[in-house]
Formats: structure tokens, sequence, C-alpha cells
């Protein structure tokens, strides 16, 4: 009987908790793993074991899997031990709670470069069974984000319908765009068509006299901040239709500013 430390990823394990594999290219030492031996089931990304388990099945091949597609190496496993769901056991903890310190991290550091496009680390029997005894007594923290609320940086109080305060970031002038669009006096926009990171930060659809055309849209807290874009050349050679701002202090902009704070205060007088 061989002891492993698989390196797997929580979504393959939500796909087949009851498999590990590889596609056959890049098994590496899975293939080694054999009926009879026992694994640690470390998901990479997440950074947490899942458990530890019985691999009950041998080497089987797999191709065109509903979720793992390709040419698979894969072998059946059972569960002995899971961690709790949904925190699992994060590494970190495993190397720092476990006393004598894991073979595997003789120095309590987790070092991602040593199980980089590695797919299985033999372990020690001392090893699987620490990791099996805090597995059973591990208590993953229960208040986390439950601390006080954080209320700070708020803008000035006032009603905008959909926002109790002026925004101070790009991101409340995108709520209120989003919000008062089809009813910004010289505009007449009817439909959002994307909005993405990247510049520019938006396309919207503006109805100009019976027809319908696409305008990029790039939201700035300041319409000032556009000047970032400007001095950018790649960006320059992008079409940009609008700046859409909370306040307007970029008076030579190059292309029109649509400052929400003075549109929808003439909304707001109606």
């Amino acid at each position: 009987m061989k002891y492993w430390f698989i390196i797997h990823s929580l979504e393959a394990y939500n796909e087949h908790p009851d498999f590990i594999g590889k596609e056959k290219n890049r098994s590496g030492k899975i293939e080694k793993v054999k009926k009879g031996d026992r694994i640690v089931y470390y998901a990479t990304g997440d950074s947490v074991v899942v458990g530890t388990f019985d691999v009950i099945k041998g080497k089987e091949e797999w191709t065109n899997d509903k979720h793992w597609k390709g040419y698979m190496v894969c072998m059946k496993i059972k569960p002995r031990m899971i961690a709790k769901h949904p925190h699992y056991l994060p590494i970190h903890d495993l190397i720092e709670q476990i006393d004598p310190a894991l073979s595997l991290f003789p120095n309590r550091k987790f070092v991602p470069i040593k199980f980089k496009d590695r797919t299985a680390v033999e372990i020690n029997n001392k090893d699987f069974r620490g990791i099996e005894k805090l597995i059973k007594s591990y208590r993953p923290i229960s208040n986390l984000f439950q601390g006080a609320p954080n209320d700070g940086n708020l803008g000035k109080p006032m009603d905008l319908g959909v926002l109790n305060y002026a925004p101070t970031s790009e991101q409340g002038v995108v709520a209120l765009f989003v919000h008062f669009m089809n009813k910004l006096k010289d505009h007449e926009f009817v439909k959002i068509e994307f909005i993405r990171a990247g510049f520019p930060d938006a396309c919207v659809i503006e109805k100009e006299g019976n027809l319908y055309n696409r305008k990029y849209v790039e939201f700035e807290f300041e319409s000032s901040k556009f000047r970032e874009h400007v001095k950018n050349k790649n960006h320059r050679t992008i079409k940009c239709d609008y700046v859409v701002s909370w306040e307007n202090d970029y008076y030579s902009c190059p292309i029109e500013v649509i400052e929400l704070k003075s549109e929808i205060a003439k909304l707001m007088e109606k």
C-alpha cells in the first residue's frame, strides 16, 4: 500500500467525487496509483484538502466523458474522511496545525511551485495519519465576515432613486446610469449591449431619429480621469462616444461628457 497527495480541483471533485483522473499526456505519477492505495485529495486553486480516500479500482481509460474531455487516465475512489463542506481544510491550516510538521512541508511553508504541473506526490504513512487526525478534529472559523459593518466612504445623503447617497466611485456612476439612462434629456438610450472590464467600459444602444446606433461609453467618477485614456496611444485608436461621470471637471474633453450629477438634478426637479 502506498500513500499519495493527489493534486486535483474542486471542479473535478464536484463533477466526479468518486474518481481521480488526468489527461493521458499529462498524467505523470497519477498512473502509479494502484488499487488499495490511499490518497489525500488536494484541490489546487481553492488550496484546500477535500479529504482522504481509498483507491478501490485501478487504472481506467476514458474518452469523451461528459465533464472530463479527451483521453483520461482515471481511478475509482471511496471516501474515508471528508473535511467539512464548504470550507474543507485550508492547506495553510493543515501545514500550521499538524505537529510534528509534515515531511511534505518540513519548514511549515507552502511552496506552490512544488506542485506545479504535478498530479501525485507520494507521502509516508505518518503524514497520512496526521492529516486524517486533523481532518477529524478541524473546526473551520464560523464567524468569518460576521463582524462590524463597514458603512464608511459614503457620499452626501440624497434621494437618487436607486441610491440614498451620492456616489463616491465609478461603481456608483454605473448604477446611476443603468437606472436613469432611459430618462436623460438629450439622449435616448434604450439598451445596454454590454458592460465589461476593458476600454471602453460599455456599449449602449441610442435612438437617434428613426435609427438605433451603438454608442461606446467610458464610466468615470470624475471626468478628468478620462485624461489617462487620452494619453494612452492604444486607447486613442478605439471608438468611444461618451464619458459618463458623476462630476464633469474635464472641460476640454475631446468627447461628450454626460454629467449625471446635473442631469439627475434636472430630473428630480420635475
